[in-house]
């Protein structure tokens, strides 16, 4: 089987949804790239590099553009040709996020990091790593209904997700015309993670989300893992977002 290779940005310890993503991706035969943010995430990650056996780890801080630059160049040194891209950075785990303020206390510095990282960033990794691409390779950017959603004290996240999943259908057009590549995204419910205990209790979030599904349940990391992979392998789809939820998406509330 030919080696497929992949960068997977947003991973922060063996908690994150896009570990459990990468562990998906590293049983179907991807070989592994991964980003960290900074030295209070380096060794979360290095702990998932050492389970899943990563073939090596990037600083990679989206706020800074010297740390772009400085990751497309190591990462271009390496000498790899990617298969897969997965984005799943947000504003809401970067150190120093300016959380739980009411929309309109929100300052443009403030908003426009949660922009470049959770949703600007896909775009400069694409165009910066685009001759890295083969063709027919896939991006996948994770989103979250948040996006679609208000949030008290957390809109500024959920401008940046509803912007991420625009850029999504701008970059299948402009990718697709240009490599042949496909970019798509998946916008998971509630699921445990460092992101979701911004909000408030996580317990009591996954509690009423649990109620409002018509399955009675929560998601599931491994499913959302699964929806991820069979996504990024499919070659006939491009431009979507699939929401993976548990049915409450569909339900009166």
């Amino acid at each position: 089987m030919t080696e497929r290779n992949a960068l997977i940005i947003g991973i922060r310890n063996t908690e994150s949804l896009c570990t459990t993503i990468a562990a998906e991706m590293k049983r179907a035969g991807y070989t592994l790239y991964a980003t960290y943010q900074d030295e209070t995430t380096l060794d979360g990650v290095k702990d998932v590099a050492g389970d899943l056996g990563f073939r090596k780890i990037f600083k990679y801080d989206a706020r800074k553009s010297e740390d772009l630059e400085a990751f497309v160049g190591a990462f271009k040194a390496e000498g790899v040709m990617l298969d897969a891209l997965v984005h799943g950075i947000s504003y809401s785990t970067v150190s120093g996020a300016k959380l739980n303020l009411p929309l309109v206390q929100v300052g443009w510095d403030e908003f426009t990091d949660a922009i470049r990282v959770g949703a600007f960033s896909l775009v400069e990794v694409s165009g910066q790593l685009l001759d890295t691409f083969n063709e027919n390779a896939s991006v996948l950017a994770v989103s979250l209904r948040w996006g679609r959603v208000a949030v008290p004290n957390f809109n500024v996240v959920c401008a940046a997700k509803a912007a991420l999943e625009s850029m999504v259908r701008g970059l299948a057009q402009s990718l697709g015309k240009a490599r042949k590549m496909k970019v798509n995204g998946i916008s998971p419910g509630f699921v445990p993670t460092y992101s979701l205990s911004k909000v408030g209790s996580s317990l009591d979030i996954l509690e009423k989300a649990k109620e409002a599904s018509p399955l009675k349940t929560n998601v599931r990391k491994e499913d959302v893992a699964s929806l991820a992979v069979s996504v990024l392998d499919n070659n006939s789809i491009s431009g979507m977002i699939y929401t993976i939820d548990c049915g409450v998406e569909i339900m009166e509330r």
